[in-house]
């Protein structure tokens, strides 16, 4: 299974060269071999090899489901499954299981995915600690540090804290897709947890368009930026898992997804080009992002601009980004930082974005008032207060641990 594709192990199984119990055995030979070290994973579905069976009757029958039919997926530990814990990486939801399922998930189940895991992740996104002791990327108390699998070595110098000497991306953790523990994984991106993560581990991410994809059993930062999408090892895996991920019609528990409509069939592959690039208008945009480029940094740039001009692009060089060559500080939100930590208190954010800073706390609570008696907390400010308690009260040892 390591490096095979979607369509790669759809072929095999049609075929009858392998079985997804097969698939899924070896995936999980790989996570027992490997994840000690990589911490990919907060929870292994226990009932894994049983829903491969289920999909390998029916494939038998000639019932396939859909194009993910029997095909391992994880899914970053926000969303909501009922058959495995949701903990957002938060030792207050550690062991919660939701009373619903996320519209994503219902939907990677009726295409025949098998969901395999939860993946490792920032404490909630990353939008839980601010300065002066910001949270570590792609560190949680319950799973512990996520490790770039292509150098999973802890940081060696006496001042380091445990994190990884190779930085492995935002909070949803492109680990396991990259170390071939599934086929593919779900991340979700408020501004960059998708994008970085793919790049520091050799992944294809896309960040949808916001309500392409249903934010319903999704833990939110803010509804203004949140997006759910794929992460894979290939353009095509990426494009079956994005139409699997978007339902057919728009969902009633998700109102921005009634500004989307989806392709014939939620079938993104139509649109997969060899010669994609001819004509296309790729923007360089110089300003700020090649200012602080080293000259081997620098030079692979100018290599992938040969290559988009080879393919025939046009390529616009320089095309800046207006906010970022704007004289005006106050106009040019390239200066402008995030604003958290009690620094940006409120009354003191006039020079910093606030639509995260405000939007979880709208959007945190009215997640909570879904889960009903069964949640944790009640509120963003009674998690506050429990984190705050546990700091004053308790010395906690964690030890990552991984369910299977």
């Amino acid at each position: 299974m390591v490096e095979a594709t979607i369509p790669d192990m759809q072929k095999a199984m049609k075929e009858k060269r392998v079985t997804s119990r097969e698939i899924v055995q070896q995936y999980l030979t790989r996570i027992a071999m490997y994840d000690a070290k990589l911490h990919a994973t907060i929870t292994v579905n226990p009932d894994a090899l049983k829903e491969a069976d289920e999909r390998d009757r029916e494939r038998a029958r000639g019932k396939v489901h859909g194009p993910l039919h029997g095909i391992p997926i994880a899914l970053k530990d926000i969303i909501h499954t009922t058959d495995m814990p949701t903990t957002g990486g938060a030792l207050a939801f550690d062991g919660f299981i939701p009373p619903y399922e996320a519209t994503l998930t219902k939907n990677l189940r009726e295409a025949g995915a098998i969901i395999i895991a939860k993946t490792s992740l920032t404490e909630l996104a990353n939008w839980v600690a601010g300065p002066p002791t910001p949270m570590p990327t792609n560190y949680n108390p319950i799973s512990g540090y996520g490790m770039n699998p292509y150098d999973p070595r802890r940081d060696p110098r006496e001042t380091a804290d445990g994190r990884g000497a190779l930085f492995p991306g935002g909070s949803s953790s492109g680990v396991g897709t990259a170390a071939n523990f599934w086929a593919a994984n779900v991340g979700t991106e408020t501004s960059g947890s998708i994008l970085t993560p793919s790049n520091a581990t050799m992944l294809v991410g896309i960040k949808p368009t916001v309500g392409r994809i249903s934010r319903y059993g999704v833990i939110p930062i803010t509804a203004d930026q949140d997006t759910p999408g794929p992460m894979a090892k290939t353009v095509t895996d990426a494009a079956i898992l994005l139409g699997v991920l978007e339902s057919q019609s728009p969902d009633p528990n998700d109102p921005a997804t009634s500004r989307c409509t989806p392709p014939p069939n939620r079938d993104y592959t139509r649109f997969l080009k060899r010669n994609g690039l001819k004509g296309a208008r790729i923007g360089i945009p110089r300003a700020s992002f090649y200012e602080s480029l080293s000259p081997e940094r620098a030079t692979a740039m100018a290599d992938a601009i040969d290559v988009l001009k080879r393919e025939g692009a046009v390529v616009i060089d320089p095309a800046n980004v207006p906010s970022t060559i704007e004289p005006d500080v106050q106009q040019n939100f390239d200066r402008w930082n995030i604003c958290s930590g009690a620094g940006n208190s409120k009354g003191s954010d006039a020079n910093c974005s606030i639509v995260l800073k405000y939007g979880m706390k709208r959007d945190f609570n009215r997640w909570l008032s879904t889960l009903g008696p069964s949640a944790p907390v009640k509120s963003l400010t009674e998690l506050r207060e429990w984190n705050r308690a546990g700091r004053r009260d308790q010395v906690w040892t964690v030890e990552p641990r991984h369910l299977g």
